[in-house]
């Protein structure tokens, strides 16, 4: 950074590793005028505090397309602060409320603990050895008993269950 002297840095971030705290404040100490762009893993559990403490100019999930990248860099470059959508709409998101997981069957909180971990429901049908359409007969039943109404939902509500189980094995 100190040879070069860019205008704008681009950082994927992980926001498990310790070392991301005050990330941005050590990039500025080398170049006050810097521009920070933060790529974000998807799964990041962000909350505004914590979008606020990054103290980035930019911030993109990880995966964007390329348009949106050159936008967020466009808008930096000028001063901007810029934000991907799919950032304010998870931090906008209402939380569901938490359910007792005795409402599910074992099968059901097999099946939600899988599609909150990302995977499709012909991996889980392939892993749990049943048909696409008996993981989605599940999926509806689980949808229904715990009032959900999409899979960003049901994987919103494992994370909030506080599950500190690693998301390392997602396909």
């Amino acid at each position: 950074m100190e040879r070069h002297r860019p205008d704008i840095v681009i950082v994927g971030l992980d926001t498990t590793d310790p070392q991301t705290a005050g990330l941005a404040s050590r990039l500025r100490a080398r170049n006050v005028a810097i521009g920070i762009i933060f790529i974000l893993q998807p799964n990041s559990a962000l909350d505004v505090r914590d979008i606020q403490g990054l103290d980035a100019d930019g911030l993109l999930l990880d995966g964007i397309s390329h348009r949106y990248l050159v936008e967020c860099v466009n808008a930096v470059a000028i001063g901007k602060k810029w934000i991907d959508n799919k950032i304010v709409q998870h931090l906008l998101m209402p939380r569901p409320q938490q359910q007792p997981l005795s409402k599910l069957t074992g099968r059901e909180t097999e099946i939600a603990d899988l599609v909150s971990r990302g995977l499709r429901n012909k991996t889980i049908a392939q892993r749990l050895n049943v048909s696409e359409g008996t993981v989605k007969m599940h999926l509806h039943h689980v949808y229904a008993k715990l009032n959900l109404g999409s899979r960003a939902e049901l994987a919103w509500a494992a994370h909030g269950r506080g599950s500190d189980r690693p998301n390392a094995d997602l396909i």
